[in-house]
């Protein structure tokens, strides 16, 4: 298996580093960054004091560095490819690094900082390629869905009892207390007022939380049931609504969709929130709402995020 690295700016231009490509980059011998960390630790001393004592620390964002050269022998070719690789690293464009490696697929969002190809050398010119990431978390490219209370489909055509592999159309029961009658059943509401929402990353992780309604109802919210801590909602709800609500780092906010039209819905929060977090592995959470729990339906998205590829 051949690992690859991928840069991709805002506006989908895309270049691709491997051996097998015009860019050939050694991944494992050609770039740095990749999964070196540094930790910020952050203490104080007093008079007297041996040793310092700790207060906190942070993971300080990620360089990357990537060193290789352009596969070609032809002069024109090379030229207009390291235009082409000049082009797609604009330091004006916001860009998106992705890493492959079988079935594993990491993307990180960067900065370059250095595009520097080599015009001294005509023939397989070398280049560095430095890019900052601000975000020093590698996650996933798809973000994982946890439901909470929603509607599960359920849509289904009975088939002949006496042939199970051809569907015989649409029937509704002719005598509900007969368990032998074919039946037809469209969805059903998931019961369960709680669940866990497991991290699979490497630190903690911010969510984005969906309080949707299905009518009316006031105050939702969700509770960490480990923790205790809750964010709620001092609003009702009409059907329809949608309030979303951001924790990550960096993209904190809440938004309530009513009627097509999205406004900033932060002067709704309960002062004693908390903007959750999930915990690395497991994390309980149930929702509730202060008139008309069950209008409410509830879905939490979040990435994992890793410390290295």
């Amino acid at each position: 298996m051949m690992k690859r690295l991928i840069y991709e700016n805002e506006r989908g231009d895309r270049l691709i580093f491997s051996t097998a490509s015009e860019f050939h980059v050694n991944i494992d011998k050609d770039v740095t960054g990749l999964s070196e960390i540094s930790n910020d630790i952050v203490s104080i001393i007093s008079m007297g004091q041996d040793g310092n004592t700790e207060i906190g620390s942070r993971i300080k964002a990620r360089d990357i560095e990537i060193v290789g050269h352009i596969n070609m022998r032809d002069k024109d070719l090379i030229h207009r490819t390291r235009r082409r690789m000049n082009r797609i690293l604009n330091p004006q464009f916001t860009g998106l690094l992705i890493f492959e490696f079988g079935n594993i697929r990491r993307v990180i969002s960067c900065s370059v900082q250095e595009a520097s190809p080599d015009v001294a050398n005509p023939v397989l010119p070398r280049f560095i390629i430095q890019v900052f990431c601000s975000n020093p978390f590698w996650r996933e490219d798809t973000e994982t869905r946890q439901d909470i209370a929603t509607w599960i489909g359920g849509f289904e055509f009975p088939i002949d009892r006496a042939d199970d592999d051809l569907p015989q159309g649409l029937e509704i029961p002719i005598d509900p207390d007969d368990p032998t009658e074919p039946t037809w059943e469209i969805g059903w509401r998931e019961p369960s007022l709680i669940v866990n929402v497991f991290n699979g990353g490497d630190v903690r992780a911010g969510m984005r939380i969906d309080f949707r309604a299905l009518g009316y109802l006031d105050k939702p919210f969700l509770l960490n049931v480990v923790t205790g801590e809750f964010i709620r909602m001092n609003t009702d709800m009409q059907a329809g609504d949608v309030i979303t609500i951001n924790t990550a780092w960096g993209e904190k906010g809440i938004t309530l969709r009513r009627a097509g039209v999205t406004t900033d819905a932060f002067r709704y929060l309960d002062p004693d929130s908390r903007y959750l977090q999930l915990a690395v592995g497991d994390n309980i959470f149930r929702y509730d709402a202060e008139e008309n729990m069950y209008n409410l339906d509830v879905t939490i998205h979040h990435n994992n995020l890793y410390l290295g590829v």
